[in-house]
């Protein structure tokens, strides 16, 4: 202890356990080997080891490199462009991308690596239908269109004659991504790395962050202030925006060259001789399939204007059509405008840089925005990956994915969801207030699928991607009635169809079938978002939102403007989603699937995630100047240490995570369920358990006294029968009953409970298979995850049955007498039951796909068993219900005080509940149907499939007019007004939206780094004490090694 409380007070506690328990305890840990040990010459030795073979070699190492920006000046015509000054920009920090690939390969890894895609394909045929044909299916990038192609293509070349005959002709898929970020919460301090990831390589195990997966490739300056002076000492004037604007695309593309250097352009063409970490020598040819970025990081590296006519770097749709996403023209329109490289375009940018150079014209005149250039929205740049592959037939804008966590989470909902504060603002009432109330009222759902939400959603602080994610996943029941009607219908319907359209577009495996769904889903969507834009929008006045107000006001002083109003007035704000190229790209979401694999593949979550090991690097340096290359030899030490740690075959020990205790209040009642502050340790479940309780006997409880201490409670009515009639039909001989069979009273007195005992328990794991044939894990706690749902009996006009855990527990008994199979006494068994209160499907209110609501439950009667007994088995897994909050509370389904409720809940209940089925991707398909995953159940017997996989129809009524959208045609709304053209901003280090001047062609990104990675996927220090592992449990590695070892699920 005294070592964690003294020096550096990064020292947290779970590092110091993570000392004694991996370290100080670890048989091999001798301190006879510490004897003489001097950081500093280990850290050298490091630095300076020269091996050139093996899984260490330092061929791999880090350079600095620069490059020559030569200089513009507007109205000064020069004799050549290399004639011009030139500015050095140094301290570029970078590998070799080869030296790279062959790392790579050559890592231990690679023995999980995919060498030959594949087209992988389910059986659909059926006993009623064995003609149906295989449907394909889509997971990874090795089972990609894109992948098949190119590996095609390397088989069809002639192979060298220097090779011998069993040398394996591969592809090498890489990933590349890049970004700035923060390194500090406060200062300037930022890096501008670019990452490399490896497609071969599955993505479950690509983009974990414990797998160290992310090789760095480049730190990139921004563009330096002492080039600023130096342009001005050279010229006389201060460089305009313009031509800085041209000198960060010129210095990215510049340092993408160095990249894209000659020794692997040689390896691209002829590939390259290694050997692999499986031992095998194969000839690899990289190939770059993805590029990951931000929109602003995106338009750098295609050398594209930002936000201007053409604003997507796909396609070169005009963007005053971008709100017709979805519709059948606008897939035309896609179709036909691909962007694609010509040399009339690179012939075009040639001379229109002679014009910049040597004739003196202003990068963004008037003149070179009437030239093709400037009518595709193309920088006078030409990209290094142009000048790289143009020869090969590559189209570089195809590399330029689409990317869910930017377009859609912080992007078209988050922008949806700020419009609709606005408008619940400008509607009066209290409406934001009961909002907040309703989203900080919602149950935590799993692990992290569901946390804790805030008392003030409506203010949007410090909110990471996931937290958006999980506010659309909540938000039907939240903003239920919040807007009188018709206004409540076009929201709940455009809420529910940007949840299907996300679940959708989410899938990590994707089948024929529902890459047709999320096509159609695309459409309805697109239809929801206009009529809410016609028939909400437009009836509201909005305005913005404060924080907006204070972010305008802060940019008008970054401006420079000195005119400061005496009172800060309120901006008029429209919905203006729909006019950004984020909203644009949802329409090119279901095509690339097929082409390079399903959408998390593309995601920049894995960059983001790797950015937070750049930030712990950073702490390491001194902080000077000179980090950038401090990072990358803290980068080649972990690698080369973290090598050493995969060569050893021992298995880690599973991580556990210590939660601070949570006071909880006393009952009236005898309560089943485990207090919080009362432990017990549930070991590590194997995966091919259904479900895991504990045999303990710590919390013992005698019938008797359970039913004194709650007399008079409706719950604990005819309790002993009802559970004596549950074991009876669970102890040998009763599972050859009919449903339908009513135990009889001799039935009853033969069931003996040993010592009239009932053991309490706190949790209950339940493993499942996955839609996408992999394991995954529930935790059920009475008090914190207590809904669970199974499947109905055949012929329900609903495939699932819901209730609520109210205690876990396993009794000892046996049959007296005569048994069921004609023997005397049965054996003693343990037995594990669920007390549960049961939920009904309310009739009146359809829910599904169909009727575009959440199911709709309420509270069974008293009168009509509303308590019972379940067994484990039974639970297919656990539900995440929420309350309807609109149908307020009662007591009417269970009058006055009952032990069914929890000990902080007052004496009511909600009187409806929804149905959480967006809450997470197997949940969705639960209820979509047709998973792969579902197609067996618990007992290896086909499971019926919950609904048959439905197609989304088109929303019909009035305002769902889809096609003729007319009042859009002149870029006017229904009030008149034109439109705002959006300006779409990266967002600022203060953690708000930033609204900095990015008018055509400019670049706001400007290298310096922002904390969007921070929002994105930044982990909170303080977890709730409510979220999963349940209390006692023993934490879930997140590197399971079963499910490493089992790979997929048996079907």
């Amino acid at each position: 202890m005294e070592w964690q409380y003294s020096g550096s007070v990064t020292k947290s506690g779970a590092e110091l356990q993570r000392l004694v328990d991996d370290i100080i305890l670890d048989d091999r840990f001798k301190k006879e080997d510490l004897v003489g040990f001097n950081v500093d010459r280990e850290q050298r030795r490091l630095d300076e080891h020269q091996a050139t073979g093996g899984a260490f070699s330092a061929n791999d190492g880090w350079r600095e490199a620069s490059v020559l920006l030569h200089l513009p000046k507007p109205g000064l015509q020069q004799e050549d462009e290399e004639l011009t000054p030139a500015f050095l920009v140094d301290k570029i920090w970078i590998r070799s991308l080869l030296d790279v690939v062959k790392t790579g390969f050559r890592d231990i890894s690679a023995r999980k690596y995919h060498w030959f895609p594949h087209r992988l394909f389910r059986t659909r045929a059926t006993p009623e239908d064995p003609n149906a044909k295989p449907e394909r299916l889509f997971t990874d990038v090795y089972n990609s269109d894109a992948m098949i192609r190119e590996h095609e293509e390397v088989q069809k070349r002639p192979r060298n004659p220097e090779d011998p005959a069993d040398v394996e002709y591969v592809v090498g898929g890489i990933i590349v991504y890049s970004d700035s970020t923060h390194l500090t919460n406060f200062g300037t301090a930022s890096l501008w790395p670019i990452y490399a990831f490896f497609a071969n390589l599955s993505k479950y195990l690509r983009f974990k962050p414990s797998m160290f997966a992310a090789h760095h490739l480049a730190y990139i300056p921004s563009l330096p202030a002492s080039l600023l002076r130096f342009y001005e000492e050279t010229y006389g004037t201060p460089a305009s925006a313009a031509v800085i604007r041209l000198l960060k695309y010129d210095l990215m593309n510049k340092v993408w060259l160095l990249l894209l250097d000659a020794e692997f352009m040689h390896a691209f063409e002829h590939g390259v001789i290694i050997v692999c970490g499986d031992g095998v020598t194969r000839r690899v040819f990289p190939r770059i399939f993805m590029y990951l970025a931000d929109y602003p990081e995106k338009c750098l590296v295609a050398c594209l204007k930002t936000l201007a006519r053409c604003a997507c770097p796909d396609c070169t749709v005009d963007k005053c059509n971008f709100w017709k996403m979805g519709m059948k023209r606008d897939m035309a329109d896609r179709a036909k405008n691909t962007r694609q490289d010509t040399g009339i375009l690179q012939d075009l940018i040639a001379r229109v840089r002679r014009w910049i150079y040597e004739d003196g014209t202003t990068p963004d005149s008037d003149h070179i925005r009437r030239t093709k250039l400037g009518f595709f929205s193309m920088a006078p740049v030409r990209s290094a990956f142009l000048q790289r592959f143009a020869s090969f037939g590559c189209n570089l804008y195809k590399l330029f994915v689409p990317d869910l966590l930017h377009e859609f989470e912080l992007g078209v909902w988050k922008g949806t969801f700020t419009h609709l504060i606005r408008i619940l603002i400008a509607a009066g009432r209290d409406g934001v207030q009961k909002l907040d109330d309703r989203y900080s009222m919602i149950r935590t759902f799993g692990r992290n699928k569901i946390r804790r939400f805030s008392d003030n959603v409506s203010g949007m602080k410090k909110l990471a991607a996931r937290d958006f994610e999980q506010m659309l996943k909540c938000a039907m029941p939240c903003f239920e009635d919040l807007l009188p009607e018709p206004y409540n219908t076009f929201v709940l319907d455009m809420l529910f169809e940007l949840a299907r359209w996300h679940a959708l577009a989410k899938l990590q495996l994707h089948s024929e079938s529902t890459v047709d769904a999320l096509t159609t889903s695309t459409s309805t969507l697109g239809q929801a978002m206009r009529a809410f834009l016609r028939h909400v929008c437009s009836q509201y006045s909005t305005q913005e939102l404060p924080k907006e107000t204070q972010s305008r006001q802060r940019r008008k002083a970054v401006s420079g403007s000195n005119t400061r109003p005496a009172t800060i007035s309120l901006k008029h704000k429209a919905f203006t989603v729909l006019n950004t190229p984020k909203y644009h790209r949802l329409g090119d979401y279901a095509r690339s699937i097929a082409e390079t694999g399903t959408i998390d593949n593309k995601s920049t979550q894995a960059g983001e995630f790797e950015h937070r090991r750049v930030k712990q690097f950073y702490r390491r340096t001194n902080k000077n100047r000179a980090f950038g290359h401090q990072i990358a030899l803290e980068v080649r030490r972990a690698d080369i240490i973290n090598k050493i740690k995969q060569s050893q075959t021992e298995p880690g020990k599973p991580r556990t995570k210590r939660r601070k205790p949570k006071r909880s209040s006393a009952g009236r009642g005898k309560h089943l369920h485990v207090q919080f502050e009362q432990a017990e340790p549930l070991p590590h479940t194997q995966p091919d358990r259904h479900y895991h309780i504990s045999d303990e006997k710590r919390f013992p409880i005698t019938l008797d006294n359970f039913l004194y201490e709650n007399e008079g409670d409706p719950a604990c009515e005819n309790f002993v029968w009802e559970l004596k009639a549950h074991l009876f039909r669970r102890l040998p001989g009763g599972e050859k009953l009919s449903l339908d069979y009513v135990p009889t009273l001799d039935d009853i007195f033969s069931v003996r409970i040993e010592n009239n005992k009932m053991y309490r328990h706190k949790v209950l794991r339940v493993n499942y298979t996955t839609y996408d044939m992999r394991r995954d894990q529930d935790s059920i706690n009475p008090r914190t995850h207590p809904d669970i749902m199974m499947l109905a009996p055949e012929g329900s006009s609903h495939p699932y049955l819901y209730a609520r855990v109210i205690g876990i527990f396993h009794v000892e008994a046996y049959c007296a007498g005569e048994s069921l199979d004609g023997t005397d006494d049965t054996d003693m068994e343990i037995i594990h039951v669920l007390w549960v209160r049961w939920f009904d499907l309310d009739p009146c209110a359809p829910g599904g796909f169909k009727a575009r609501r959440l199911p709709h439950l309420m509270w069974a009667a008293l009168d009509d068993g509303a308590f019972g007994f379940v067994s484990p088995d039974q639970v297919l897994r656990a539900a995440h219900l929420m309350p309807a909050f609109a149908h307020g509370q009662s007591d009417a389904a269970l009058p006055g005080y009952s032990v069914a409720r929890n000990e902080d809940e007052e004496d009511t209940d909600w009187n409806y509940h929804y149905v959480g089925m967006f809450v997470d991707r197997d949940m969705f398909m639960r209820y979509y149907g047709g998973a792969v995953g579902h197609q067996r159940g618990q007992t290896g017997k086909p499971a019926p499939a919950p609904v048959a996989p439905e197609p989304i129809t088109r929303l019909a009524g009035e305002g769902y007019d889809d096609e003729v959208d007319e009042e859009f045609v002149d870029g006017t709304a229904d009030d008149g007004e034109p439109m705002e053209d959006v300006q779409e901003q990266p967002l600022g280090s203060d953690g708000e939206e930033s609204e900095a001047n990015e008018q055509d062609g400019e670049i706001e990104d400007n290298g310096d780094g922002h904390d969007e990675d921070e929002r994105v996927e930044s982990d909170d220090s303080d977890d709730d004490a409510a979220l999963g592992p349940e209390d006692g449990e023993a934490a879930v590695d997140e590197d399971e090694d079963e499910l490493a070892r089992l790979g997929f699920a048996a079907m």
